[in-house]
């Protein structure tokens, strides 16, 4: 492991002018593009689920609990099928607003702080990861002006606040692996846990990441003290909903019970790699296997009905290998560049979705500029991104989560299905921009040989 460079006067310069340009950007974007925070903005890059957040937070808030028409449901039900995290966070801040406009207004505006905070995060992940101060002010830069997380600032729904604890779990996962520490081995626990809760698709990576961090602490002096403490941090922030969702179901359900479900959306017969509407998969169920089959399976309580679709799912894997495996390799694709955009690849407009704009807005230059940052950054992300996770081979052990991230967090999605837009691949896109960093600061002179070290000591840049 090579010694870490101090953080002096220009490091922290730099992490405040990064934090500026993110806040400043985003803040700008709300204010120019969507009427000051009160609506959504031009365009919208996550999957709309405006009718089943309204009904679940209205619950929530309305002390009726976690309870919602869940899919294949006769009726609204207590349910434990979606992430608990952000629908549990909007409740709140409905409860201390107004009315729902101005909660929305409110959570835009803590979205453009997290926002910020997520470039600064990246910022000190890269520069600790990498050991270099270039690559992590080009890491910064490069998150703090990346146009999907500026454009996803605006929006209600999950993207933000998963990619911002995704960051720090990244950076407090570095530090704690390098420097140990009670409080961050206990905070990094936290955050994992927080992720999970937030994106129950990224449980698998969370795990695997406390893992990872247990192992790394035997190499610490008193690492044991560390890992326990990472260990309980994690298991304490999962154990809350993990009771709610036994004393509900009289079973154990860690987070969500619907992993089963969407296996069954990804490799039905008439899957495309993509999602379907909640009230698509009640007709779809229904046209594979008819009435009586959904009437059976209304029945039963929730986690043992989608656990019933486990063995429909062998079925159509089975009778279908080859068509399984494209529905893989589609999925796949969706999740980097969204199943819309597979379906309707001529379609200028298939990356987002356009909105009704809800007032005037300053910026109409802006509507011009978004079609060029968006491809442009997403060329620049998937192409630079790749070449950087291979080159930065020898920061393997300094950068582990990273590589980690790379293949958990896009898993479960290629096994089940990918969105209509972005969502799923938003948190990653910071790892990817750090490897991005990586290879451009290589084309620095001086720098590249640094880089692309084959033996560990050599100091940092």
């Amino acid at each position: 492991m090579t010694e870490t460079r101090p953080f002096g006067l220009v490091d922290l310069i730099l992490l405040v002018g990064i934090l500026g340009a993110a806040a400043g950007l985003r803040a700008g974007y709300l204010l120019g593009a969507c009427n000051q925070g009160n609506d959504g903005g031009p365009i919208q890059i996550q999957d709309d689920w405006e009718s089943q957040r309204n009904q679940l937070v209205a619950n929530l808030k309305d002390g009726r609990g976690f309870v919602m028409l869940a899919p294949l449901a006769p009726r609204e039900e207590a349910t434990a099928h979606t992430s608990v995290g952000y629908p549990w966070l909007l409740a709140f801040v409905e409860r201390v607003s107004a009315d729902r406009s101005d909660a929305h207004t409110l959570v835009r505006w803590i979205q453009c702080g997290l926002g910020a905070l997520t470039a600064a995060l990246y910022f000190l992940f890269a520069r600790r990861a990498f050991n270099s101060l270039l690559v992590g002010s080009l890491a910064g830069l490069l998150a703090a002006v990346h146009p999907f997380w500026i454009v996803n600032t605006a929006e209600i729904n999950d993207g933000v606040l998963a990619t911002f604890l995704l960051a720090a779990g990244l950076f407090l996962g570095v530090r704690g692996g390098h420097q140990g520490g009670a409080l961050t081995s206990l905070v990094f626990g936290l955050v994992l846990a927080g992720l999970a809760c937030a994106r129950a698709a990224l449980l698998p990576f969370a795990f695997v990441a406390v893992l990872w961090y247990l192992l790394r602490c035997r190499t610490l002096h008193r690492g044991w003290l560390y890992a326990v403490v990472a260990f309980l941090g994690f298991i304490n922030g999962l154990i809350p909903w993990t009771v709610r969702n036994y004393q509900t179901f009289n079973t154990v359900v860690p987070l969500v019970d619907s992993a089963y479900l969407h296996l069954w959306i990804g490799n039905q017969a008439h899957a495309s790699g993509g999602p379907l509407l909640d009230e698509q998969i009640g007709k779809v169920f229904r046209e594979s296997y008819g009435e009586e089959a959904e009437k059976s399976l209304e029945k039963l309580p929730q986690p043992q009905r989608y656990n019933q679709l486990i063995w429909k799912v062998l079925n159509e894997i089975q009778d279908d290998p080859g068509g399984a495996l494209e529905r893989r390799l589609r999925a796949g694709l969706g999740f980097f560049v969204g199943s819309n955009w597979l379906e309707k690849y001529q379609d200028t407009r298939s990356l987002w979705r356009d909105l009704e704009p809800s007032a005037e807005r300053e910026w109409e230059w802006l509507s011009r500029l978004t079609p060029v940052a968006l491809k442009g950054s997403l060329l620049v992300l998937l192409l630079l991104g790749a070449i950087g996770w291979r080159w930065s081979y020898a920061w393997r052990y300094e950068s582990l989560p990273a590589s980690l991230a790379v293949f958990w967090i896009p898993l479960p999605y290629i096994l089940s299905h990918a969105e209509a837009y972005h969502g799923p691949r938003l948190p990653l896109d910071g790892v990817l921009l750090s490897y991005a960093a990586f290879v451009i600061a290589s084309a620095v002179p001086g720098v590249g040989r640094f880089l692309f070290r084959t033996y560990r000591g050599e100091s940092g840049t």
